[in-house]
């Protein structure tokens, strides 16, 4: 996907659907912003394919069915999760805003993107492995020389992030989300890696909860050939976040956006918490319980406070056991 060259994507009748800087094969898929599926059915040379309207998804269980297969795995259990960012292509750069296409020292503008949505999520109460190790050059053994990074920051990571920006005109990825402009954020997913269908179902549900409260931030979903070390795991995708011709920091804004939306799906923050206002309220109750018990039992006993202690500590003991037992199913 290197250099600045990029596909652009027609249906029959000569619209546009797409354009990226992925090299596409007859029987890749696309599903745009609108959630239709589109198959490749023929390519035109290095610039041109020609893709088959297939049918409209319905997106609205894709987080339902998600956050069942999270909480089946056991990912969802404990604390708030991890997720893992890193760079198979650490050289690309915003040309508008760092200057170049591609810094040959391999410290590209992509970098302070993935910054960007490492404090995102750290802001959301999400721990982040985000590594800045250079897997150049820029070919096509770049992804075997990531798969070692991939691996480090899936350990503990509830999914992991391949931060990339595609080729593309910037009219392609552009787009005004929450009154500023931002480059939309298409996700690709490996179409040869075993996990690919698992993979489908995150970027799914991602699409899904991004199009409620950011709707437009997502471009679509590529699924195309190869695997980009998603074969590590069923939550592994790969984030095109705008493309060389747009500007670094509407990229920038665009991760911000999709860092407030990882916690619906991963937990985090207040998910699987009790708020606040909860507890205040079971604590007031406890105090009017336990102070009218203990008077009740300080008469009971004939006014001896050793004996109405005694009594009042079992009571909490067995409270307490009552609690434990209520809270041994798994959270959401």
């Amino acid at each position: 996907m290197g250099g600045v060259k990029y596909v652009s994507v027609y249906d029959g009748d000569g619209n546009l659907i797409c354009e990226t800087g992925f090299r596409l094969g007859v029987g890749d898929e696309y599903v745009d912003g609108d959630n239709a599926l589109w198959r490749v059915e023929r390519v035109v040379g290095d610039s041109t394919a020609i893709a088959a309207y297939v049918r409209q998804l319905d997106l609205t269980s894709a987080i339902e069915d998600f956050q069942a297969t999270l909480a089946g795995s056991g990912a969802a259990a404990g604390g708030a999760p991890q997720v893992g960012i890193y760079h198979t292509h650490s050289d690309e750069s915003y040309r508008p805003s760092d200057g170049t296409d591609s810094d040959p020292g391999g410290q590209g503008g992509i970098y302070r993107v993935g910054d960007a949505l490492a404090e995102g999520l750290k802001d959301q109460g999400i721990t982040v492995n985000h590594s800045l190790a250079s897997h150049l050059p820029h070919d096509s053994g770049a992804y075997e020389r990531s798969r070692r990074t991939a691996m480090s920051v899936l350990k503990g990571s509830a999914a992991i992030f391949d931060v990339h920006r595609d080729a593309a005109p910037p009219e392609a990825y552009l787009k005004r989300v929450g009154g500023q402009n931002i480059t939309q954020i298409m996700m690709v997913i490996g179409a040869a890696n075993p996990q690919a269908d698992a993979n489908f179902g995150f970027a799914s549900a991602l699409k899904a909860a991004a199009d409620k409260v950011r709707p437009g931030l997502i471009r679509g979903i590529l699924r195309t050939g190869g695997d980009f070390n998603q074969d590590l795991s069923s939550r592994a995708l790969l984030l095109e976040v705008g493309a060389h011709t747009n500007r670094r920091n509407e990229a920038e804004a665009a991760v911000a956006d999709l860092a407030a939306v990882v916690p619906s799906l991963l937990g985090g923050g207040a998910i699987g918490t009790h708020s606040t206002g909860a507890w205040r309220a079971i604590g007031i109750i406890a105090i009017l319980v336990v102070g009218g018990g203990g008077l009740w039992l300080f008469v009971a006993t004939g006014g001896n406070w050793s004996e109405a202690w005694r009594k009042l500590r079992s009571l909490g003991q067995e409270f307490a056991s009552y609690l434990g037992r209520r809270r041994t199913g798994p959270r959401r």
